[in-house]
């Protein structure tokens, strides 16, 4: 259910950057998602094709680039991958702690992101 609501939302932004713009036809459409954010990018896919059709964005390519997740270690400054205990990484991202030093005072820099990037149009 939160992919339909996001892919909702994205549509909503499409269409109406698309008549804002006087789009006659959206071509193209590249979102940013990371791994932390726990959504199916399949399933938000799919909702987006669905919600789109009937409009001037059906058939519409979506492009997604998912982010990698980055952490910062406050205890002892490392910066980049975290470490999950867990096999499934992303929907455990509660659990990540510092490669280095072991710490959980992590802040995350990336992978919680879902961005509506890029929309190609024809006027």
């Amino acid at each position: 259910m939160h992919e339909f609501s996001i892919a909702s939302e994205i549509v909503n932004h499409v269409l109406e950057a698309a008549q804002k713009n006087q789009g006659k036809k959206v071509l193209s459409v590249q979102l940013e998602i990371g791994e932390l954010t726990l959504l199916n990018v399949e399933q938000v896919t799919f909702w987006i094709q669905e919600l789109f059709k009937g409009s001037i964005a059906e058939n519409t390519k979506i492009k997604v680039r998912r982010i990698k997740a980055r952490i910062a270690c406050e205890a002892c400054g490392y910066r980049g991958k975290g470490r999950s205990n867990q096999e499934d990484f992303s929907s455990h991202f509660a659990l990540l702690n510092c490669p280095r030093c072991k710490s959980f005072q992590i802040k995350i820099e990336k992978g919680q992101e879902c961005l509506l990037k890029r929309i190609q149009a024809t006027r």
